[in-house]
């Protein structure tokens, strides 16, 4: 395994964590039909919420490294099967508000506490100055593919690689 590219192991740690989250995961399970990402995608909408954030696509588009057509895609399934709603805003009539359902809320939940499981499972063995290095190799892997504004944008969000 020593010889295999980073690109690859990146690529088979993301293989090992979606196979984890499909044996594992309760949300993913009430979540029949959809895809691993938006079962993410909802987990985040009602986590966004309850810190009082609104959200629109392009936070989608950004926060998840994903196209607009991907975005308004994985949206428009998500509303149509009833855990999110556009909502549009006062201010500008073009914009839309993605708000969760009262089904979602109940999903996010589960999905936030499958989160959290998944984290402690991927932390295990690793002590806190292990960790900070390895947000700091991630962090220093975006920058050398050129995503250096999506890095510092994360940062000033607070959030966490």
């Amino acid at each position: 395994m020593q010889n295999r590219g980073i690109g690859l192991r990146l690529r088979m740690l993301n293989n090992a964590v979606r196979r984890y989250i499909d044996r594992n995961s309760e949300g993913k399970k009430l979540l029949d039909n959809i895809s691993c990402s938006a079962g993410w995608i909802v987990g985040h909408v009602c986590a966004m919420e309850d810190m009082g954030r609104e959200l629109y696509q392009r936070d989608f588009e950004s926060e998840f490294k994903i196209t607009r057509s991907t975005a308004s895609k994985v949206l428009g399934l998500l509303e149509k099967k009833g855990l999110i709603e556009r909502v549009t805003v006062s201010h500008d009539a073009r914009l839309k508000k993605i708000v969760p359902t009262e089904k979602s809320r109940e999903i996010g939940r589960i999905i936030r506490k499958d989160n959290e499981q998944l984290e402690a499972q991927l932390k295990k063995g690793f002590s806190q100055e292990e960790l900070s290095q390895l947000y700091g190799y991630f962090e220093r892997l975006m920058q050398n593919l050129g995503e250096v504004k999506e890095v510092k944008d994360m940062k000033e969000k607070g959030d966490n690689l």
